[in-house]
C-alpha cells in the first residue's frame, strides 16, 4: 500500500490543485535562538532538522512576549476601565463578547470562578443599546449598529478575525470586508500573532504549531475585569493598579513553569514512543472543559488528540487531564480508570486548594503530574468589598502548560522522522482546503 506523505504532496503541487495557496503568504521565521539547554545526552544523536530551540521552549518563550507585550496596553486598558466604571455607575451595562477562540467561552463566562461579574456576556446584540459599552472580538455589521447607536465600541484583536495589523490576503475577509476601524470606537491589542502558533517546525512550514489566543484575550479579560472592579470599589483608585497586579502574578507563574521542562521532555519522549507504537492520545477537563478544546481540532493543533480510537490500543495510550482543582472526584475517577487500562496519564493541576494540602491530588495520581501554580478556586486579585478575590490565572496556566507538553511531543516526533499532522486554521484563505487535502494522510497513518 502506498504511504502518503505531507512533503510529497506539497512538493508535487497536488495542495495547489486542491486550491490550497502554499507561500502565498510570508511566514514569520522562527523566533530567535538562544543556547540549547542541555538535558540529557541520551537525545545527543537524534536529528532536530536544524532546529536548536526545544520546540517547548520556543512555545515558553513566545507566551512570555506576549505577556511581556501587554504591559503596553496597561494605559490604554486605565482609560478604557475608567470609561466602563463611569458607564456601570451611570446606570449602563458594559458587555463582552469577547468569546472568539476554542477556551474563550468557559474561561471568560460569568460561571467561571473568579469572575467578578462586573461584565456582562452579551445573549443579544440587540440588548446593547445607547450608552453602553461593549468589548468584543467580532467585526461585523451587527457590531458595527451597535456603535451606530451610541454604544462605545472596543474591538479586541484575535487571529480569527481579520484586521487591518496583518497582511493582506492571509485570513479570510470578514462580512462586507469590514476592518475593526469601521465598527469600533477603540481597538485593544492582545498581541497573539495573526498566524495563532509559537513554534516554528522546520518539517511543517506551512503552519506555525501549538495555539495562544487565550494567552492575550484571556489575559485582557481578566486585567480589564480586575481594573474595572477597583475603580467601582474605590472612588479613589489610581488608573492602573490591579491589571498591572494581575499581569504581573500571571507572568511570574508562567515564568515558573520553565521549571517543568525536565520532565516535560521526559514525558515527551514516552508520549512519542507510545504513538509510535501503535497508541494515541486525548486530552480530557471535565470542571473547565475549555482548557480541552484548546488542544481539540483546534487552528495550528495536532490532529491525533481526541480524534482516534481510544478503545482501539489503551495499553498504549496517553491521556492528558488538566484540572483546575487539586482532586476533583470525576477527574480522579477518569484518571484511575485510564491508568488501569495501561495509558500513561499526565496529569497538570494546582499543588493544593487555597493555600490547604489536599489528599489525592492529580499531580500525584498522574505519572507525569505538573504544579499549575495556581492554588485558588477564586482568583489573584483582592478588591476592597469583596470577600472573595477575582480573575483566575490556572485556565491560562494550564493551557500553556499542555501546550508546551504538545510542542515537545511535536519535537520528539520530528527528531525520530514522524513529522505528525496539525490543522491549519479555516479563518485563514483556503484554510478548509488544507485540511481537506491533508486529514486523507492522518486517517491513514494515525497521527
Amino acid at each position: 500500500m502506498r504511504t502518503m506523505n505531507r512533503r510529497h504532496v506539497l512538493s508535487t503541487g497536488a495542495a495547489l490543485t486542491a486550491g490550497i495557496t502554499v507561500g502565498s503568504v510570508s511566514q514569520p521565521g522562527p523566533a530567535e535562538s538562544c543556547p540549547k539547554k542541555t538535558l540529557s545526552a541520551k537525545w545527543e544523536n537524534e536529528y532536530d532538522f536544524g532546529h536548536k530551540l526545544l520546540f517547548m521552549e520556543e512555545y515558553h518563550q513566545g507566551t512570555m512576549e506576549i505577556l511581556g507585550r501587554l504591559s503596553g496596553e496597561l494605559d490604554l486598558i486605565g482609560d478604557l476601565s475608567s470609561r466602563a466604571a463611569a458607564v456601570i455607575k451611570s446606570g449602563g451595562t458594559v458587555w463582552n463578547s469577547m468569546n472568539i477562540g476554542h477556551m474563550a467561552g468557559t474561561e471568560i463566562s460569568e460561571k467561571r470562578g473568579g469572575n467578578p461579574l462586573v461584565i456582562k456576556d452579551i445573549k443579544e446584540i440587540d440588548d446593547v443599546g445607547k450608552g453602553d459599552m461593549l468589548f468584543t472580538n467580532h467585526c461585523n455589521k451587527t457590531i458595527k449598529s451597535a456603535r451606530d447607536r451610541g454604544a462605545y465600541v472596543v474591538c479586541v484583536t484575535v487571529n480569527y478575525v481579520n484586521n487591518e495589523f496583518r497582511p493582506e490576503g492571509f485570513s479570510n475577509p470578514n462580512e462586507d470586508n469590514l476592518l475593526l476601524k469601521d465598527v469600533s470606537n477603540e481597538v485593544l491589542h492582545s498581541h497573539v500573532p495573526y498566524y495563532q502558533g509559537l513554534v516554528h517546525a522546520p518539517e511543517i512550514p506551512e503552519i506555525t504549531l501549538c495555539p495562544s489566543t487565550i494567552t492575550g484575550s484571556g489575559s485582557l479579560y481578566w486585567m480589564l475585569n480586575a481594573e474595572i472592579a477597583n475603580k467601582l470599589a474605590d472612588k479613589k483608585a489610581e488608573k492602573v493598579d490591579k491589571s498591572a497586579e494581575y499581569l504581573r502574578i500571571l507572568t511570574g507563574r508562567i515564568e515558573r513553569t520553565s521549571g517543568h521542562m525536565d520532565m516535560i521532555r521526559e514525558t515527551a519522549v514516552t508520549m512519542a514512543r507510545r504513538v509510535l507504537d501503535g497508541g494515541t492520545w486525548h486530552v480530557k477537563s471535565l470542571e473547565h472543559p475549555g482548557i480541552a478544546s484548546e488542544l481539540h481540532y483546534v487552528e495550528c493543533g495536532p490532529m491525533i488528540v481526541n480524534l482516534r480510537d481510544w478503545n482501539a490500543t489503551p495499553e498504549k495510550n496517553v491521556m492528558l487531564i488538566n484540572a483546575i482543582s487539586p482532586a476533583n472526584p470525576d477527574e480522579i475517577k477518569l484518571a484511575l480508570e485510564s491508568q488501569v487500562e495501561g495509558a500513561f496519564l499526565i496529569g497538570v493541576g494546582p499543588a493544593s486548594r487555597n493555600g490547604e494540602a489536599v489528599h489525592g491530588r492529580l499531580i500525584d495520581v498522574a505519572d507525569a503530574g505538573f504544579d499549575n501554580f495556581s492554588p485558588e478556586t477564586g482568583g489573584v486579585i483582592t478588591i476592597k468589598g469583596r470577600k472573595k478575590a477575582i480573575c483566575p490565572t490556572s485556565g491560562i496556566v494550564g493551557n500553556a502548560i499542555q501546550q508546551m507538553i504538545c510542542a515537545q511531543w511535536t519535537d520528539e516526533m520530528v527528531r525520530r522522522g514522524a513529522v505528525p499532522y496539525y490543522f491549519k486554521g479555516i479563518s485563514r484563505v483556503a484554510g478548509r482546503d488544507y485540511i481537506n487535502v491533508m486529514k486523507p494522510f492522518f486517517d491513514e497513518r494515525g497521527y
